[in-house]
């Protein structure tokens, strides 16, 4: 069926709208290099709100010759490994940029880009339908992990586009407010122990 005969609010398997694939193939851990000409985007680089972190990724050469799969933006970025399973959105990256493999990356289709937003999709495999979906799959005891299957058969549900435009601005608006009230518990936080170190420092 092609992409533009889906209706909206049809849910889809993943796998149908979305080449995935695994992160790039370090052996080890991954060393930083002053003058390194890649950039590695780690689960530490990444935020639950589905944010890449500005300015943290690491820099490294690639020893092998072959050219790596680089990271595009629009990409979603999922990660299959660790205690939370969440995923990110790719945008405004630097150039030569890949990522760890513990995150798969999910790239959507040409024939589906017009058909549902990279940042809506991102959106809805952070929200509890899909988050109950991953935790009802996850392998493992305590260091938890997704199989590439299991993220190929998550079900997405289309919304026409109108729908998905608004849900990800209500996204957004809610990520900054939220960092303007963290930001203001932080200020006041550091406010109330400067006075204290000054009043009670004082004290004999």
């Amino acid at each position: 069926m092609n992409a533009k005969e889906h209706g909206a609010s049809e849910a889809v398997m993943l796998r149908n709208m979305a080449d995935i694939r695994s992160g790039h193939p370090f052996r080890g851990t991954i060393k930083q290099y002053e003058h390194g000409d890649v950039n590695v985007v780690q689960v530490r680089d990444t935020e639950a709100t589905g944010e890449i972190t500005p300015y943290s990724a690491v820099k490294t050469i690639l020893s092998t010759k072959k050219q790596p799969d680089w990271l595009q933006n629009g990409d979603v970025l999922f990660v299959a490994k660790g205690a939370k399973h969440y995923s990110v959105l790719v945008d405004n990256i630097p150039e030569r940029t890949v990522c760890s493999p513990h995150f798969f990356v999910v790239r959507l289709k040409p024939a589906f880009k017009g058909v549902i937003l990279p940042e809506f999709l991102c959106w809805q495999l952070n929200q509890q339908p899909a988050q109950r979906y991953f935790k009802a799959t996850a392998e493992g005891s305590m260091y938890l992990s997704i199989r590439r299957q299991v993220i190929e058969d998550a079900p997405i549900k289309l919304l026409t586009l109108e729908k998905q435009r608004q849900l990800a601005a209500m996204h957004r608006c809610g990520v900054k407010e939220h960092k303007v009230l963290q930001k203001l518990i932080e200020n006041r936080q550091h406010q109330l122990a400067a006075i204290a170190r000054h009043e009670l420092d004082a004290v004999d």
